[in-house]
């Protein structure tokens, strides 16, 4: 392979990740939860990569040659590699209260995101995932004002969300320490109607905003075969300016309101990990803990409060012979994982929760670094008196890893 062949390759690749950028920056946000109605939507914290399957845990988990968005400090790429990641889910859902069941179904681009060693001891990648959802359509009643024994029929409709562009580096400070950080930049718009028979208004909100947030991973070598890892992540409160405009499609006004502020908690993170290699058969076993302040921040909503949420998640991976030429099955990488959450809603004096299970396989493509990653997500969300979300989903992804910085000599 000479040069000119590399430069075409890696132009097309670049081309590629161009038009995925632009594909990622259109796309709808994908949610139908009707817990997105409150404050900037149904956030989400998964990463869309090589740790789908085992719940997402990777905070503490040490693995070089991936890109491991868990913890910025987790990020090591081999010094020839380009990496790229493009994730893909879908979702179902079906709601339940004492009276009706409902469902809904969504598919999207969830991560675009490509990494590279800069200097010996510096690496970067370079992505966008989602931050945000908001998407629900809602039938309710409210009492006719001055008539106390009529309603009338009210529905909330909401679409949007925030998407996050990030910038993250890993630094090895000493042999097993690395230092990371993450500067991301936060946009998007929220889109919410009120209508009834007498009038209707649509409230949006633009968001726009600079986050930084950081991490620390340890690991150490204990022999060839075994390796333990821990991680921390933080993320400082940030306060945020949300531009308001208004529409009331009766009179056909439309305004800009004031400003508003809102807040993002402190966020604190830590993961563990333990790897083993024995007899080229692979083992991992990963568990990620998480609290976010929200007890400190005041909800836009009169019907829920925040309190602070806390979530685990925890993970395991396998591959039965990683180096076998012959039998493909295995050298695939099977997971699980599991994870719970206290959320940080209240709704009417219910403390909202989720929990749920993963699985997943990672399948090397013969004669290639580049895997592909299939995983399913299987969960509940909801609490005492409230609407109950049985969620199902699926991720859909490719981990390449190209040899950019070889220099050939050969024709």
């Amino acid at each position: 392979m000479n040069i000119k062949r590399m430069i075409k390759v890696n132009k097309l690749i670049i081309c590629t990740l161009t038009f995925l950028f632009c594909v990622h920056l259109q796309a709808q946000h994908s949610t139908s939860s009707p817990y997105s109605m409150i404050g900037l939507g149904e956030f989400d914290s998964k990463t869309y990569g090589i740790t789908s399957g085992m719940a997402n845990a990777g905070a503490g988990l040490y693995s070089v040659g991936t890109l491991n968005l868990s913890n910025p400090s987790a990020l090591a790429v081999d010094s020839l590699s380009f990496l790229f990641d493009l994730s893909v889910g879908g979702k179902i859902s079906k709601y339940s209260n004492t009276s009706t069941q409902e469902g809904a179904a969504n598919f999207n681009v969830k991560k675009v995101a490509a990494g590279v060693r800069i200097f010996s001891k510096l690496s970067l990648a370079l992505g966008m995932l989602p931050y945000s959802n908001v998407q629900y359509k809602v039938k309710d009643k409210i009492y006719v004002e001055g008539r106390p024994d009529e309603t009338t029929d009210i529905y909330y409709d909401g679409s949007g969300g925030l998407s996050k562009f990030f910038l993250s580096g890993s630094y090895k400070l000493l042999p097993n320490l690395n230092v990371g950080m993450n500067v991301s930049y936060l946009f998007g718009r929220i889109n919410r109607t009120e209508a009834h028979s007498l009038h209707s208004v649509r409230h949006s909100v633009e968001i726009d905003k600079i986050l930084a947030d950081f991490g620390l991973m340890y690991h150490k070598i204990l022999n060839p075969s075994l390796v333990l890892s821990a991680g921390l992540t933080y993320a400082y409160r940030t306060e945020i300016k949300m531009k308001n405009y208004s529409t009331y499609t009766m009179s056909g006004e439309s305004r800009r309101n004031t400003s508003t502020y809102t807040s993002l908690p402190h966020n604190l993170g830590a993961g563990f990990a333990v790897q083993s290699s024995k007899d080229r058969t692979y083992r991992a076993l990963s568990i990620d803990y998480k609290l976010q302040k929200w007890s400190d921040i005041q909800s836009p909503d009169q019907r829920t409060h925040y309190t602070d949420s806390h979530r685990i998640n925890a993970g395991a991976s396998y591959i039965y012979n990683y180096r076998t030429p012959r039998n493909y099955f295995q050298r695939i990488q099977y997971q699980a994982g599991l994870y719970y959450e206290k959320t940080n809603l209240i709704v009417h004096g219910s403390s909202l929760r989720e929990s749920g299970i993963t699985a997943g396989v990672i399948l090397p493509i013969k004669n290639s670094p580049t895997q592909l990653f299939i995983s399913t997500d299987f969960g509940y969300r909801g609490g005492n008196n409230l609407i109950g979300e049985k969620i199902a989903r699926i991720n859909l992804g490719v981990c390449m890893n190209q040899q950019w910085f070889v220099k050939w000599f050969y024709d």
